[in-house]
């Protein structure tokens, strides 16, 4: 996960507005979802891996690195394409992210890709395209 992220600079990020920029911000973000086997089964092995340091502290110091290098990805990202509040905005999408993987990858839902794909571009259209006052900018 961490080298598909690497592949993406946030610098590519600056300047884009409106449906450009929430199309590259999506392209980073789903290399964080289980859209294709080999992320569904990264996802897997991520969610166990969370779920074990929750009762196993050997586990708490990878997970809580993965979540602090995510959590500045996604912060860089929101504040190079100039999004108020980007730290918080970041949480937001944080959960957003995680609950599509639980779905996506647990009994308990039953999310396909273009779900998936569908769920998170309307949120970051929420974010990047419709200004705070609710108008398409």
């Amino acid at each position: 996960m961490g080298k598909r992220l690497t592949r993406y600079s946030t610098d590519t990020l600056a300047g884009l507005e409106g449906e450009a920029a929430a199309g590259a911000l999506q392209a980073l973000l789903e290399e964080l979802l289980p859209l294709d086997d080999e992320r569904r089964v990264e996802s897997i092995v991520l969610t166990e891996f969370i779920v074990a340091a929750r009762v196993n502290p050997i586990f708490r110091p990878v997970t809580e690195q993965m979540a602090a290098d995510m959590r500045q990805v996604i912060t860089q990202a929101l504040d190079v394409l100039g999004v108020p509040r980007p730290a918080e905005e970041a949480e937001r999408l944080i959960a957003i992210l995680g609950g599509l993987v639980i779905d996506a990858v647990t009994p308990h839902g039953s999310l396909g890709a273009d779900r998936l794909r569908k769920t998170l571009r309307t949120h970051l259209r929420s974010v990047l395209v419709t200004g705070r006052d609710g108008h398409r900018e």
